[in-house]
């Protein structure tokens, strides 16, 4: 089985403003994986990192 070296996450998010206007956001990230990290441990971290920088561009972030 071939060897996971990189994990690249992305969403997006529109949201219609009315009156023909919106507002999109997008976020990204890619993790580079060493030895002994697992996949899917780092997919659901990066995961969770892409939605919470898409809540924060909504303005739903946690409060500081």
């Amino acid at each position: 089985m071939p060897k996971v070296k990189q994990i690249s996450v992305g969403a997006s998010f529109t949201k219609n403003l009315g009156n023909f206007q919106s507002l999109k956001v997008e976020a990204n990230i890619v993790i580079e994986l060493h030895d002994g990290d697992y996949p899917d441990e780092a997919y659901a971290d990066a995961w969770a990192r892409v939605q919470e920088q898409i809540r924060n561009g909504l303005g739903k972030g946690q409060p500081k």
